[in-house]
């Protein structure tokens, strides 16, 4: 699957990813859906069609009590 292959919101989620480093910084829902101007159950939908279907481009692991993301 390809990135024209995402909808709107995985498209969003994953442009917000590529732009941040999440594995620097911890990951927030909360934040990721107030600036995508989403529903938190949204950004959760996209992160696993993300890592479902872009899997080769995202990368999601646990450390130091923080989800971290990295984005290709």
């Amino acid at each position: 699957m390809s990135l024209d292959d995402l909808d709107s919101n995985d498209k969003k989620v994953y442009e917000y990813l590529k732009l941040n480093d999440f594995v620097v910084k911890p990951w927030s829902t909360k934040k990721a859906a107030t600036a995508l101007k989403m529903k938190e159950d949204e950004i959760y939908n996209s992160l696993s069609n993300l890592a479902e279907y872009m899997k080769n481009n995202i990368h999601i692991h646990y450390r130091d009590g923080s989800i971290r993301i990295g984005a290709n």
